[in-house]
C-alpha cells in the first residue's frame, strides 16, 4: 500500500530527483578511491624525490595536486547544487526538479563546470603527451593528434559558457562535445594500448617474461590507456545520445574517474614501472634498434634494449613523465 506521504511527482520527474540525488553519493565514492590514489602518488613521489631532477618533482607534485583539488572542488559543487535544490531553496517555484532544471547556469555550477573542463583538458593533454612519446614523435601523429586536441579544447570552453547563459539550450554543443570528448579518449587509448601490444614480443624477448610484464601485462595497458575513463566514458555517451535519465548517475563519478586515469599513470612512471620513453630508430633497412624503459627509481637509471634482445645496459637518466 503505498504512503499516504509519498510524493504526487510523475515518475520520470521522480526519477530524474532520485538519480540526481544519488550521483553525488556515488561520485562521493569514487572520490575517496581518488584520495587513496593521490595519496598513495604524493607518497612516492617524495619517496623517490632524490632521484628525480627539482622541476620534475615538482611540476608531479603540482599535476598530481592540482587534480586532487579541481576534483574536490568539482564534487563541492555537485553537493551545494543538490542542497539548494531539497534544503536550502525549497520553495523554489516547480520545487526541486524545477530548480535542477532551471539553474543550470547558476554560479555554484558553473564553477563545477569549469573544474570538470580544467580536469578534462589536463587528463588528456597528458595522455597526448604519452601517445607523442610512445610513437618516437612522429610528426604525422603529433600534428593530427594535437590539432584534435585543441579542437576539444575549445569546444569544450565554449559549451561551458554556453551552459552558463541563463535559458541557454545546452543540447545541441554539449552531445558535440561529449562526442568528442568521447572519441578522443579512445584514439588515444587504442593508440597506446596498440603501440604497446605492438612491441609486447619484442619486449619479452629483451627483458624475460617475468620483467616484461610490468610494461606489457593487461595492468600496463589499462593503465597506461586510461581504460578505467574510458569505458564507463562510452557508456555514458551511450545514455546521453539516449537522452536517458540514468546518466545523471555517472556524470559526477565520471570527473572523479577522469582524475585518477592520470594519477595512476604518474604512479607508475614514479615507480619505475611506466613506458617513460619508446625510442624507435628506424634507419633504412634496419627494424627497431633501441627501445628505452621505466627507470629504476632508487638509482635513477633506465634499461636499454636492442631489438634483439642480445645487449641490456643501464645509464644514468633523470626519470620524467
Amino acid at each position: 500500500m503505498p504512503s499516504p506521504w509519498a510524493t504526487q511527482e510523475d515518475s520520470e520527474s521522480l526519477w530524474y530527483e532520485q538519480s540526481s540525488y544519488a550521483s553525488t553519493h556515488i561520485a562521493s565514492i569514487g572520490y575517496g578511491v581518488h584520495a587513496a590514489i593521490f595519496s598513495i602518488v604524493i607518497y612516492y613521489t617524495i619517496q623517490q624525490r632524490k632521484s628525480q631532477r627539482a622541476e620534475v618533482f615538482i611540476s608531479q607534485i603540482l599535476f598530481n595536486g592540482l587534480l586532487f583539488v579541481l576534483g574536490t572542488i568539482n564534487l563541492a559543487c555537485s553537493i551545494q547544487f543538490n542542497e539548494n535544490a531539497w534544503i536550502n531553496l525549497r520553495e523554489y517555484p516547480g520545487g526541486a526538479i524545477g530548480y535542477l532544471f532551471e539553474q543550470q547556469a547558476a554560479p555554484i555550477l558553473t564553477l563545477g563546470n569549469c573544474t570538470t573542463i580544467i580536469i578534462s583538458i589536463m587528463a588528456d593533454g597528458l595522455l597526448l603527451y604519452r601517445v607523442i612519446l610512445l610513437w618516437n614523435y612522429r610528426w604525422y601523429i603529433i600534428v593530427f593528434n594535437t590539432i584534435f586536441y585543441i579542437v576539444t579544447v575549445l569546444l569544450s570552453i565554449l559549451t561551458v559558457v554556453q551552459i552558463a547563459l541563463p535559458n541557454a539550450n545546452m543540447l545541441p554543443l554539449s552531445l558535440a562535445v561529449w562526442l568528442i570528448l568521447m572519441i578522443i579518449n579512445i584514439l588515444f587509448t587504442l593508440q597506446i594500448a596498440g603501440r604497446i601490444w605492438f612491441h609486447r614480443k619484442r619486449v619479452l624477448a629483451a627483458l624475460g617474461p617475468e620483467q616484461a610484464k610490468m610494461y606489457t601485462g593487461i595492468a600496463a595497458i589499462v593503465v597506461e590507456s586510461a581504460l578505467p575513463f574510458t569505458i564507463p566514458s562510452v557508456v555514458l555517451l551511450g545514455l546521453f545520445g539516449d537522452s536517458n535519465t540514468a546518466q545523471n548517475l555517472f556524470v559526477s563519478l565520471l570527473v572523479q574517474l577522469e582524475c585518477i586515469g592520470p594519477e595512476l599513470i604518474m604512479l607508475r612512471v614514479v615507480l619505475g614501472r611506466a613506458w617513460t620513453q619508446n625510442t624507435l630508430q628506424r634507419e633504412k633497412g634496419t627494424q627497431l634498434s633501441t627501445m628505452q624503459f621505466g627507470s629504476d627509481p632508487a638509482q635513477g637509471k633506465v634499461e636499454t634494449t636492442s631489438e634483439s634482445g642480445d645487449n641490456s645496459s643501464s645509464r644514468e637518466h633523470d626519470p620524467d613523465v
